[in-house]
């Protein structure tokens, strides 16, 4: 049996999900505190998410997802605006000055 290898992994995936989630919830005009009412979450669960700062379950994920009233495969998959949504880089932008 091969050794595996503990290096860090590139949050990527991570990073995806916190941009979509993020997009998806300001398109509904929802706030991170509604969202997580919505989704049995606490507010600042919902913001390390967006964050990419914590890891979420995949439980989770469905939760966040039922609650946006989207599939979840849309959090996984790679960005793509909606009519009237936010460019994916502008979001990235905003995320890297902290905004």
């Amino acid at each position: 049996m091969e050794k595996i290898d503990n290096k860090d992994v590139e949050p990527w995936l991570r990073q995806r999900i916190a941009a979509n989630v993020r997009r998806k919830r300001l398109a509904k005009g929802l706030s991170q505190e509604q969202l997580s009412v919505n989704c049995g979450m606490h507010r600042t669960y919902i913001s390390q998410i967006e964050r990419a700062a914590n890891n979420l379950t995949i439980d989770n994920l469905q939760r966040i997802a039922e609650a946006l009233g989207i599939d979840p495969q849309e959090l996984l998959s790679n960005p793509v605006p909606d009519k009237g949504e936010p460019e994916p880089h502008t979001l990235q932008a905003r995320q890297k000055r902290g905004r």
